[in-house]
Parts: C-alpha cells; sequence; structure tokens
C-alpha cells in the first residue's frame, strides 16, 4: 500500500495538483473495470477516495489515468459542472455515452505522453463501437477516431456530444447509401415484436407478404408458437424451430424452413416476384409431414 501512496503523491506533483488535494484514500478493486476516483470538496480543495486493483499490471498508467479525471475537474479552463451531468437511473444509454467519451478523452491522453495503461486505443475503440453500434460499426469507428484526434474537450463539449452524438457527427452519403444491418439489429435488441419487424420493410408488399405468411402459419400450423426474436420471426413446434422468417436489406424476407424428411433446414429469399402460393403449399405440406413424424416419434 504504501507503494501505492507513493505512486499517487508523484502522480498529482506530476499534474500539478498536488495542492488542490487534502488527502486520497486508496481502497482496492477486484479488477480494473471497476477502478474509480470519488471527490469530495472540503475548503477549496478536494478529498480523493480512489479504488484501484491492486495487481502490478500497468499499475502506474492506471492511477494516472485516475488523476487525469481530477486534474480535469480542477482545471478552470475545462468548465466542470456537476448539474449538467446525464442522469444514471433516468438516462442510462446518454450516460453510458458520457462515461466512454470522457473516458477515451482521458485514454488519447494518456497515449500522447507515451503510459502504458490497460485502457488502450483498441480496447477504448472497441468499447465505443459496441455501445453505439446502432450508428453503424464504420460510422461508430469513423466518429471514434475524430474523438480520440481531438486535443481538447471542455465539460459541456462531453454533456453535448452525450446527448447530440449524431447530429454533431452529420450521416453523410458514405453511411446513408449502404445497408447496415448493425443499426437494424440494434434497434431491434430491445422488446422484439411482430409489428417491429413488419416496421423494417421499406415496401408495403413486403410487409404485406411477411404479415401473409405469418396469417397463413398461423391458420395452417396447428398448435405451432409464433415468436418473434431480436433478429426475426420463428414458428415453434413442440419446441423445435420449424421455419424462420428474417426481414433484409432491399425488401428480402428470408425463409428457413425444415424439411422434416430429411431433418435438414432449407433457406430461400423471398421478393415481390416470388409465388407466394408455392412458399404456402410448400409450408402446409412440411409442416403436415413435421406433425405426423412427431406423433410417430420420428423426430427428436
Amino acid at each position: 500500500m504504501q507503494e501505492k501512496k507513493a505512486l499517487v503523491q508523484s502522480v498529482i506533483e506530476k499534474l500539478g495538483i498536488s495542492r488542490q488535494i487534502n488527502n486520497v484514500v486508496i481502497e482496492g478493486a477486484d479488477s480494473p473495470w471497476l477502478e474509480k476516483a470519488l471527490i469530495k470538496r472540503k475548503r477549496g480543495a478536494l478529498d480523493v477516495k480512489t479504488y484501484v486493483w491492486m495487481d502490478e499490471a500497468f499499475l502506474y498508467g492506471r492511477i494516472y489515468r485516475l488523476f487525469i479525471y481530477i486534474a480535469d475537474v480542477l482545471d478552470p479552463a475545462f468548465l466542470y459542472n456537476p448539474g449538467i451531468t446525464p442522469d444514471e437511473e433516468k438516462e442510462p444509454f446518454i450516460r453510458d455515452r458520457y462515461n466512454q467519451i470522457w473516458s477515451l478523452y482521458v485514454d488519447s491522453r494518456m497515449e500522447r505522453l507515451g503510459i502504458e495503461s490497460f485502457f488502450d486505443r483498441t480496447l477504448r475503440r472497441n468499447l465505443f463501437i459496441d455501445i453505439e453500434s446502432s450508428l453503424g460499426w464504420k460510422r461508430a469507428e469513423d466518429i471514434f477516431d475524430s474523438l480520440w484526434s481531438k486535443g481538447s474537450f471542455t465539460y459541456p463539449e462531453i454533456v453535448d456530444l452525450s446527448y447530440h452524438l449524431e447530429e454533431r457527427f452529420a450521416e453523410t452519403e458514405q453511411y446513408s447509401d449502404r445497408p447496415c444491418i448493425e443499426r437494424e439489429l440494434a434497434g431491434c435488441l430491445h422488446r422484439p415484436s411482430v409489428t417491429k419487424h413488419l416496421e423494417r420493410f421499406d415496401s408495403p408488399e413486403m410487409a404485406a407478404i411477411l404479415n401473409d405468411l405469418l396469417s397463413f402459419a398461423a391458420y395452417s400450423c396447428r398448435d405451432s408458437l409464433i415468436v418473434p426474436r431480436h433478429y426475426g420471426i420463428v414458428i415453434l413446434f413442440e419446441n423445435k424451430i420449424f421455419m424462420e422468417l428474417i426481414p433484409s436489406d432491399g425488401n428480402i424476407l428470408i425463409l428457413t424452413i425444415l424439411d422434416p424428411h430429411r431433418d435438414r433446414y432449407q433457406t430461400m429469399e423471398i421478393t415481390g416476384d416470388t409465388n407466394i402460393e408455392e412458399i404456402q403449399k410448400n409450408i402446409r405440406n412440411q409442416f403436415a409431414a413435421m406433425s405426423m413424424h412427431t406423433r410417430t416419434g420420428l423426430t427428436g
């Protein structure tokens, strides 16, 4: 512990904030992901309580980055104002984005200083792209690169980006013209429903085809269950997937159906030119075969 206190003292002196800190308490954390610094103002200075992973890996860098946050708070030019901080309970996504943006601002400076840390550029990029996957991976990566290379932020700028990231980095033709399956998937990850999947089609004709096939399955596939999932809609029979319907780019419906005779799935693309009556006939016949095989114990 004495070693860590000595490291903390050297870091705050190097950052030029030692006179603005009354006291530093160091407690253990179970992993680097749980490291944090809490502050309390007292007589014009700060009391700081840090939670530090006790492993030696990148210890100096991990302590240094914690106190960059403290240095930001103490820097008048940073314009720190806790009153405008996104509320973690009321706005969890905005708060996550806020954490990511301030963190990448901290870690980009760590990189420029040449100080090794657990949270390097690759890790930060992956975390950012994951949280912003609804923008599309390429667009999220480009925004990350812009933020990482930015020389400085103020606290109000970080908060503004947390609420208005898409507007501050307006979508251009290079993104709007390309299919973005990650955006579609992200949009479906919350409260999947049949209606949401119907709405994924730009073409009213394709939405009608999907709706007709679902209605046909509900009528013709007795005792089956229609279940919306994140990626599409499945038809279950006796806890086994009989059919999947997945709306895709270009107003295409991807249909996968079980052939119970061979116990294999067949996949086909359905468009506005597809003979839907033939598809319905295939569904009816395959389901009848599946029902018979299930009753006679020929399928697992």
